[in-house]
């Protein structure tokens, strides 16, 4: 079998299906095919086409004076209004549905998403706010582990960011690339601590029973394993 019909298939639909089975692999291509060729700056987002998420991103990043500050406080809006799945359970009782194939505005409106709908939650606002960016898939493989984070191309670079922990991967105000936090032992010894201690309040404000299954990366003794392997898809929003 070919090893991309070895993809685990998830029980999604619509456009959070077609991102789950179309990714590229970091480690099929390289390095500089994926931050040098695989993604374009020039953003073919027309404005005034999605007015509801224009008028949020203009309201959450005005005063921001740099592209990192206006990133940062549109993943803050992220993780706090499209809160992860877990909270829906804890509020709710119940398991948020994975296959409800909504659109960026409908998720923000529900509250709520998966790791892959806050991502592209985080897409669409940076991109109405002319920010590029796009989706990776992060996991660690031997343990059947994952998330789905999100870059951002700042002036400076790409730069991961977890948008459900509402975290920006940086280092005095430089990005760090979704590729850098695992793959540079320099960065992994600096994020190391700081992405336990995120994982570890999320464990305590929603309990391992609503993290088991769900996401378990969060509940690994070094949750930063799951950005060992990285898979990046382009999501432009029109």
């Amino acid at each position: 079998m070919r090893a991309i019909d070895q993809r685990y298939l998830p029980s999604v639909k619509g456009i959070d299906l077609e991102q789950a089975l179309n990714y590229v692999a970091l480690a099929d291509v390289g390095e500089n095919f994926i931050y040098e060729r695989f993604t374009g700056s020039r953003l073919p987002y027309t404005r005034g086409h999605r007015p509801e998420l224009e008028i949020l991103a203009r309201r959450l990043v005005f005063g921001a004076k740099t592209p990192l500050k206006k990133v940062e406080r549109l993943a803050t809006f992220v993780a706090r209004e499209v809160r992860w799945a877990g909270f829906y359970r804890l509020a709710k009782g119940g398991r948020l549905p994975t296959d409800r194939a909504l659109a960026e505005e409908a998720l923000i409106r529900s509250g709520y998403g998966w790791c892959n709908e806050q991502a592209r939650v985080l897409c669409a606002l940076t991109q109405v706010a002319s920010i590029p960016s796009r989706l990776v898939f992060a996991a660690h493989v031997k343990k059947s582990y994952g998330h789905v984070i999100t870059e951002v191309l700042l002036p400076e670079g790409w730069m991961a960011v977890d948008q459900s922990m509402g975290y920006c991967f940086c280092v005095r105000g430089k990005p760090v690339r979704a590729n850098q936090v695992w793959g540079h032992p320099k960065m992994r010894s600096h994020f190391r601590p700081i992405y336990n201690k995120l994982c570890k309040n999320l464990v305590d404000v929603l309990g391992r029973k609503n993290l088991v299954g769900n996401f378990d990366m969060v509940l690994s003794q070094d949750p930063l394993d799951g950005f060992s392997t990285l898979g990046y898809h382009n999501y432009f929003i029109l």
